[in-house]
């Protein structure tokens, strides 16, 4: 007696399917259809349903450009300058929107050579403040000019050689402060100018890339922040020109225009 014949596997009756004609496959299932109702039940099921259509890919959101995240920072800063010279003042927190925009530590670098620079120049056209001799209001004006210029050189050509140099008038514009009091809450370090201390900030700025935000907003803050006892400390009517200054800079740097130019023909 002959041993039956092995069941032929799937891929077997692929491949003869394969070679046979379309004529021929129609008599296949129309022979299987009229075989049993179940076989006409899958036959129905499978060709009259209708097939669900697939969703639609979902297309990617275009990342806005960085202009069009930018300009909504530069008109705030530019309303809060506006409203202060109308008499409003604010908490200085309103300026922790340029921690964002110092994330870009190239940018950063040029916003506190800005403020470092407009600094200078104040300290040009003020008189010697009462609390400090002629003699050091001079020397303080020689150190932050010189090291504004090591920091112009730096971003220039920004090569360890610079960057020591810029380490090593930053460790001079620390030392004017080198002074602590202790009080009970513990050592207080006593500030002779707010203008180099101002300085300080902006050369930790351009050594610190990684902390660029941070030291973006406390660049602002110093720069911006004043107190009247009328209003206390922080963003005040005498802080109008600072905060102009700073949305100016931004306005330059992004948009190619000045602040002024920019709101008129915005």
């Amino acid at each position: 007696m002959a041993s039956p014949k092995p069941s032929a596997s799937w891929q077997d009756m692929r491949r003869l399917l394969a070679s046979k004609s379309k004529n021929e496959l129609l008599n296949l299932i129309r022979d299987l259809y009229v075989l049993t109702t179940d076989n006409q039940d899958f036959v129905h099921a499978q060709i009259l349903t209708p097939k669900p259509k697939a969703p639609k890919a979902r297309q990617p959101k275009k990342s806005p450009s960085s202009t069009s995240k930018v300009v909504p920072k530069i008109r705030q800063l530019a309303t809060i300058a506006r409203e202060l010279r109308a008499g409003a003042s604010f908490n200085i927190t309103r300026l922790t929107t340029l921690k964002s925009l110092c994330e870009d530590a190239t940018a950063a670098a040029r916003f506190a050579l800005h403020l470092a620079q407009l600094t200078y120049r104040r300290m040009q056209e003020k008189a010697c403040p009462f609390h400090l001799d002629p003699q050091q209001w001079e020397y303080y004006k020689q150190v932050v000019d010189e090291a504004i210029r090591q920091m112009q050189r730096y971003i220039e050509h920004p090569t360890h050689e610079a960057a020591d140099l810029v380490q090593a008038w930053l460790s001079d514009v620390r030392a004017i402060h080198n002074t602590y009091r202790n009080q009970a809450w513990g050592p207080v370090r006593i500030i002779h100018s707010t203008e180099v201390l101002m300085i300080e900030y902006a050369l930790s700025c351009l050594l610190q890339p990684t902390a660029s935000a941070d030291w973006g907003y406390h660049l602002a803050r110093q720069y911006a922040e004043r107190y009247n006892s009328r209003y206390g400390t922080g963003l005040i009517p005498e802080s109008a020109p600072m905060v102009e200054d700073i949305a100016d800079l931004w306005c330059q740097y992004h948009l190619g225009k000045p602040l002024r130019e920019w709101l008129h023909t915005s």
